[in-house]
C-alpha cells in the first residue's frame, strides 16, 4: 500500500510539475493578448522655451531661482507635452517655428523653517508663488496663471521649488494649447 503512494506521488510530481508550467506559460502568453495598452501621451505641435523667474533683486535667493528652473525644464519635459523644451537663450530654439515662451513672475515668497516643520505641523512652510505666462513668439497670451509651490510637513525648503515646478508642469500640460497659424514665427 505504502509502495503504491509513492508510485502514484513520484508519478504526479514527474507529470504534475512540467504541466503546472505548461498552464502558466499558456496562461502568460494568453494574458499578454488581453493587456491593456497605455495611451501614448500627445505631443502639442509646440515647443516650449523656459526663461528664468523673473523676481526684484533680493526678493528670491538664488539657490530658489536656480532649483525652480531646473525642476521647471524637467517636469516639463517629463509631461511629453511639448516637442521640446529649450532653455532661455538656447540658439536651437531661433529656427524653430511653434515656439511657446513660460516667463515665470514670482509674487510671493515666504522662507519657511524646517525645524519648525519637524517639531509641530502648523508652522514652518516655505511658499513660493508666481505668475506663469505662456506665449507665442509674436507676444501673445496662450496661458496665465498663478501657481504656488508649499512645502507643508517634511521636506527641505528647496522642496518648495519642485513643488511648483510639478504645478506649473501639470498646468501647462492641461492646459488646451491653440493650433499654430500657418508659418507662426517664421
Amino acid at each position: 500500500m505504502k509502495s503504491n503512494r509513492t508510485f502514484i506521488s513520484a508519478a504526479l510530481v514527474r507529470i504534475g510539475g512540467p504541466a503546472l508550467l505548461l498552464c502558466v506559460l499558456c496562461l502568460g502568453i494568453s494574458a499578454r493578448g488581453f493587456a491593456e495598452e497605455k495611451p501614448q501621451p500627445t505631443t502639442s505641435p509646440w515647443a516650449i522655451q523656459v526663461e528664468p523667474v523673473q523676481a526684484d533683486e533680493g526678493q528670491l535667493p538664488p539657490e530658489f531661482s536656480m532649483a525652480t528652473y531646473e525642476n521647471l525644464i524637467a517636469q516639463l519635459v517629463k509631461t511629453d507635452k511639448f516637442q521640446e523644451v529649450f532653455r532661455s537663450g538656447d540658439h536651437q530654439a531661433d529656427g524653430v517655428p511653434n515656439l511657446l515662451v513660460l516667463q515665470t513672475t514670482l509674487l510671493n515668497f515666504e522662507r519657511g523653517s524646517q525645524t519648525k516643520r519637524a517639531v509641530t505641523t502648523v508652522g514652518g512652510a516655505t511658499k513660493v508663488k508666481v505668475h506663469l505666462k505662456v506665449t507665442t513668439r509674436d507676444g501673445n497670451a496662450v496661458v496665465e496663471k498663478d501657481v504656488q509651490g508649499t512645502v507643508r510637513i517634511f521636506g527641505e525648503n528647496l522642496r518648495a521649488t519642485y513643488d511648483l515646478a510639478k504645478d506649473i508642469a501639470k498646468t501647462l500640460s492641461e492646459a488646451s494649447l491653440p493650433a499654430p497659424a500657418k508659418g507662426a514665427g517664421q
